[in-house]
């Protein structure tokens, strides 16, 4: 399997994580019980919902905008065969950004999560570089 699959197969994995992070913040702030979580969710409880919750909704929402980006181009790079040591390295940027970018986020260290972030983004730019020229 191709690198840049691998680290998609882990991205999705790391995404799914913070899906989790989600709800569980959400329960053990006692806003919202598992009974609510596992209905229609129309009438969620919002106010007092923790800082820690509102971060990892926020997280998991710009998690949700990089994937828009990596997932394509991640895809086009293997099955157009287009692959380099430029799109491994891209991809791996991606991950490992993310995955960073995670805590530091949770957690509101501003710098590093600002530099977590960038370090995604070059990564995504990286498979533009190579599939555009």
């Amino acid at each position: 399997m191709p690198t840049e699959l691998q680290y998609l197969i882990s991205a999705v994995g790391l995404y799914l994580f913070m899906i989790l992070m989600q709800t569980v913040s959400a329960t053990v702030s006692r806003k919202a019980s598992v009974a609510d979580l596992v209905g229609a969710r129309d009438d969620l409880p919002t106010a007092g919902l923790t800082t820690f919750h509102g971060r990892t909704k926020r997280a998991q929402a710009n998690f949700t905008e990089s994937m828009v980006m990596f997932v394509p181009l991640c895809l086009i790079a293997v099955y157009s065969n287009d692959t380099s040591g430029l799109t491994a390295l891209g991809a791996a940027l991606f991950f490992y950004g993310r995955l960073v970018f995670a805590p530091m986020y949770y957690f509101g260290v501003p710098w590093l999560r600002t530099l977590a972030w960038f370090v995604s983004i070059i990564g995504i730019l990286l498979f533009f570089v190579e599939l555009l020229f």
